[in-house]
């Protein structure tokens, strides 16, 4: 069975925002020799069908794909604490964002969860629930490596604006150093432009009671050999180990070391070697294919 990755379930500006997971999952897919398609309102009844997150504008349509026997599969990338709690409540969502999940995700053929602090929640809503983590995948290899007296950019922020974010890369360029901050969802090919010519991958958090490690991100810098300035003071993972971590309140004199203590080259090149001997995905797809989805060659 072929698998048709549908994002008409997103809003349009999380489009951009997605690329980057739909990438790692489609590529990681091709891998195993399954054919992959990407788009935004062709449903295939004759293919597992795809979809990352919660039915924003249409909380229903999970249901009726059920009723009307259309396969469908789902990648949660947010984080579900056991409670329900969504996004550690960060955001003030409304309970009925995990109700809305809760209706797609029971009615999945499988739950693949980006965060492994996920699971717990995903497995109560759907039995057929996995940790899918991020790893190294050759073909997101693509950003052109310049030298470094052609990266003019210190630190890239790249992500949805917020005013958090735009007041500590205030604060890390009023300690001397050129950030860039786009400020709003950018085409990959843009950010990819921007990425090769940074010396540093900033990962800063949305808001104060946000502790997210974003996966996506810091596996898409790493392949790509660009060092990780991580805002995060959580347990350690295999993610975090990757990256330069700080707490808010070390976060200038991180940025300061980065530009001036840390050997960036040799911490790039590390982290990447690491990321590609640890976890290859295209072996981590088997695994999950494995356990969720045996059927899919019937």
């Amino acid at each position: 069975m072929n698998v048709n990755i549908m994002l008409s379930n997103l809003n349009p500006h999380l489009w951009e925002m997605m690329a980057d997971s739909v990438r790692f999952v489609s590529c990681a897919l091709e891998s195993q020799g399954l054919e992959v398609r990407t788009g935004t309102s062709q449903l295939d009844p004759n293919a597992l069908n795809l979809f990352f997150d919660r039915f924003y504008t249409e909380p229903s349509f999970p249901n009726q794909l059920k009723m009307t026997g259309v396969k469908y599969g789902l990648v949660c990338t947010e984080a579900i604490a056991p409670d329900g709690t969504w996004n550690y409540g960060a955001e003030g969502d409304d309970p009925a964002t995990l109700a809305a999940f809760e209706l797609a995700a029971k009615n999945a053929e499988f739950v693949w969860c980006m965060l492994e602090e996920s699971v717990e929640a995903c497995s109560v809503m759907n039995p057929n629930t996995a940790y899918l983590p991020f790893g190294y995948l050759g073909q997101l290899e693509n950003i052109k490596q310049l030298p470094d007296d052609e990266r003019d950019i210190d630190f890239l922020m790249c992500g949805l604006p917020c005013d958090r974010r735009q007041r500590l890369v205030t604060e890390i360029s009023s300690a001397g150093h050129e950030v860039y901050y786009p400020a709003m969802p950018v085409p990959t090919y843009l950010r990819d432009a921007l990425m090769a010519r940074s010396r540093v991958n900033l990962s800063l958090q949305k808001t104060d009671h946000h502790s997210i490690v974003s996966v996506t991100r810091i596996c898409h810098s790493v392949i790509n050999r660009v060092p990780v300035l991580l805002e995060y003071t959580g347990a350690t993972n295999a993610y975090t180990d990757l990256c330069i971590t700080a707490g808010p309140d070390e976060l200038i004199q991180t940025a300061n070391d980065c530009m001036g203590d840390i050997d960036l080259a040799t911490l790039a090149e590390q982290s990447y070697e690491t990321l590609k001997a640890n976890l290859p995905m295209d072996k981590i797809m088997i695994e999950i294919l494995e356990t969720t989805w045996p059927a899919r060659n019937d």
